[in-house]
């Protein structure tokens, strides 16, 4: 697709492409702040349950050693 812009126009269309490169730019931004908060949520997810297990095994590992 070939756009003609004349001369005259140039200043709006560059007015238009820079207006919604701003709210391209706030958009990624809101995304990246909510992909950080799900981050964090499953990484302390992730350290409890990991937390969790340690404590099962050695639970277990005592109870192996004790027969």
């Amino acid at each position: 697709m070939n756009i003609e812009v004349s001369n005259s126009e140039i200043p709006q269309v560059v007015t238009e492409l820079s207006g919604q490169v701003q709210s391209l730019s706030g958009q990624l931004k809101e995304t990246e702040e909510r992909l950080n908060q799900k981050i964090d949520k499953l990484d302390a997810k992730v350290t409890v349950l990991s937390e969790g297990l340690l404590d099962t095994q050695a639970e277990v590992k005592i109870l192996k050693n004790a027969k």
